[in-house]
């Protein structure tokens, strides 16, 4: 029995969940939660897919479920706060799964230990579950610290998912630049991440996880990035092909080996930078016209 508290945010993907709930049944949380998005308005397909990926959670082992079930439909971005906010109501740490994700099961043990190791060091904010680098890296440790956030597959606290929102209103009085700077060094990325937060603010934009990252940095923190990737980001597949190449195979991580001192790993990050974000925040920018203004829908 797996005794840290899951999270799963669904929507209407019945297949992609049931591959997911596979993976939660060899590891036997005794304490999941079920967030699941409403259906389309006056859609009746789309509302039976979403009964249909519901009905897939039902353990048949010794496991509390909280279930979260919308009757209206959210963006990605609401639905992930709603979710997060509920799940921190309840918990104090835990680990967060979306339907188009299949973990390694290595992942919920990394997960676990790393909560308790940095439960009491608030410079680490998150422990991520995806690797997207090139080169699987050949070094003593397990993992590597990093500016970036990826949230395909990710464990965190309450005490520090408290404060974030979606307005960044907790930045309003914060310097951008002085924020930013013990992060990124280099001028062309200090020119990207400034105009995009000028975009997200003066917009009212909702691509959660760009603010996330903000939240990360103004709270002086880093991510944990495994050094093996432990995520299948199955909502890669409908990507680009340069950005689908980023998904790579998941593989074990176990026994883990831990790092003496947290120091952001700058050329790790600087790898993902120009091969991810550079890239894709251009495709969250589109995700959030077609759902927000053309009301076209993006899957969770």
């Amino acid at each position: 029995m797996f005794d840290v508290p899951v999270l799963v945010i669904i929507y209407n993907q019945s297949t992609e969940t049931h591959n997911l709930f596979s993976v939660l049944k060899q590891i036997k949380p005794s304490r999941l939660y079920v967030a699941a998005n409403g259906a389309i308005p006056n859609d009746r397909n789309d509302y039976a897919l979403c009964v249909k990926a519901r009905c897939v959670f039902m353990p048949n082992w010794d496991c509390q479920v909280n279930k979260l079930f919308k009757d209206e439909h959210l963006c990605k971005s609401k639905m992930l706060m709603q979710a997060m906010n509920w799940f921190f109501e309840n918990e104090n740490e835990g680990i967060v799964l979306f339907d188009d994700t299949l973990p390694h099961v290595d992942f919920f043990p990394y997960c676990k230990e790393l909560l308790e190791t940095y439960r009491d060091d608030m410079r680490i904010v998150h422990i991520g579950g995806t690797n997207m680098l090139k080169r699987e890296r050949k070094n003593k440790n397990s993992y590597y610290f990093s500016a970036y956030a990826p949230t395909w597959g990710f464990a965190t606290w309450k005490n520090r998912w408290k404060g974030f929102d979606l307005k960044m209103l907790e930045l309003k009085e914060v310097d951008f630049s002085e924020m930013m700077a013990p992060y990124i060094n280099k001028k062309k990325e200090k020119i990207f991440w400034s105009k995009r937060y000028r975009i997200l603010q003066n917009y009212s934009i909702d691509i959660w996880d760009y603010q996330y990252i903000f939240h990360l940095w103004n709270l002086k923190g880093y991510s944990i990035i495994p050094n093996v990737n432990l995520i299948d980001n199955i909502g890669f597949h409908n990507k680009k092909r340069k950005i689908r190449k980023l998904n790579r195979r998941v593989q074990g991580i176990l026994p883990l080996r831990h790092n003496t001192e947290i120091i952001q790993d700058k050329d790790a990050d600087k790898y993902v930078f120009k091969h991810y974000y550079h890239k894709e925040l251009l495709t969250a920018f589109a995700d959030w016209v077609n759902e927000n203004l053309l009301g076209k829908e993006k899957k969770i």
